[in-house]
């Protein structure tokens, strides 16, 4: 088969369902709050509530520090992994004939988690986008295109689908794909797939669990009398944020974005984001403390992962 011409962009989103990764990360393209909801029971016994040694005054979520983030990828980190798995994958590309154009260099997140970790928690955004997440916050996302072939080659044989060779040369299990992301990680401790992201997992369960925390029910409960006065009636911040009339919209009504306003106007009167951040953190300290063996080792993993990505020429 002659060399493609055509470059491909290598999207995150297609990665993960080619390969059924259930910790597959990078961006999803959706718009959830921070710590998606789950009906699996927490690793973690958080019958018993933690103490809160302090409780800070928070007006916004902005540059959050908690203390699970230190075994999570850092935007900085993920860039560097996502660069050594694209050399890795255009390399085992370009020897089946194809040509594979790396994704765009990742900009990161970060900010973009804490903001919405608690709802709307600054004025100027409530006033432009309400609920609604900023349009340029995660920029654009390249549209994936690959033909038949080269889909084979770079995600492996899918349902259906019994060809193990291309041209004569044997596929690797899961495609390139597959084969980079296991070249990367070769020389790290191993762990189960649905392992590989248990320290944001383990954020999400927090921030659930946080909100079952009498402290902050106690705060939910003053907000929600605040918002009440100004004729807004939710029990909670996330109510409002999931409130159909505004999550089913394509942007920011008027009547949104004044609900918004109020939310936070009632969150800073009552130091709704200062007591939820100390009550969540006293969570992640315990969730730590449970888990740290297995903690522990995702951190050695990433460190071989990263060293792994330099190695590959990572730009």
């Amino acid at each position: 088969m002659p060399r493609s011409t055509t470059v491909r962009l290598l999207g995150a989103a297609l990665v993960c369902a080619a390969l059924g990764l259930t910790g597959c990360s990078g961006d999803s393209g959706g718009d959830d709050q921070a710590g998606s909801r789950s009906s699996e029971a927490p690793p973690v016994d958080f019958k018993n509530p933690p103490e809160v040694s302090a409780t800070p005054s928070m007006p916004s979520s902005r540059n959050l520090q908690l203390p699970l983030e230190a075994y999570a990828w850092t935007d900085a980190e993920e860039r560097t992994k996502r660069q050594g798995e694209d050399q890795l994958a255009a390399t085992c590309m370009r020897g089946f004939g194809f040509d594979l154009e790396p994704r765009p260099l990742y900009r990161g997140d970060k900010a973009l988690r804490d903001a919405n970790r608690y709802g709307v928690t600054e004025t100027a955004t409530a006033s432009r986008f309400g609920y609604h997440p900023d349009p340029a916050a995660r920029g654009s996302r390249p549209k994936e295109s690959y033909s038949p072939a080269e889909s084979l080659v770079l995600f492996g044989p899918q349902d259906g689908q019994q060809a193990e060779k291309q041209n004569g040369k044997a596929i690797p299990k899961g495609g390139c794909w597959g084969k980079s992301l296991r070249d990367l990680a070769a020389k790290g401790p191993e762990v189960q797939p649905d392992k590989e992201e248990f320290a944001d997992q383990l954020a999400g369960y927090t921030w659930q669990e946080s909100q079952k925390d009498s402290r902050v029910k106690k705060a939910f409960a003053a907000w929600s009398a605040c918002m009440k006065r100004s004729g807004y009636s939710y029990a909670q911040p996330m109510a409002a944020v999931e409130d159909k009339r505004f999550s089913q919209a394509s942007s920011a009504s008027a009547e949104e974005i004044r609900v918004a306003e109020t939310d936070v106007a009632c969150k800073r009167e009552h130091n709704v984001i200062g007591t939820w951040y100390a009550v969540e953190l006293a969570y992640q300290d315990r969730a730590i403390e449970k888990n740290q063996q297995l903690l522990n080792t995702l951190k050695d993993r990433k460190a071989a992962i990263l060293k792994a990505a330099a190695a590959a020429g990572a730009r």
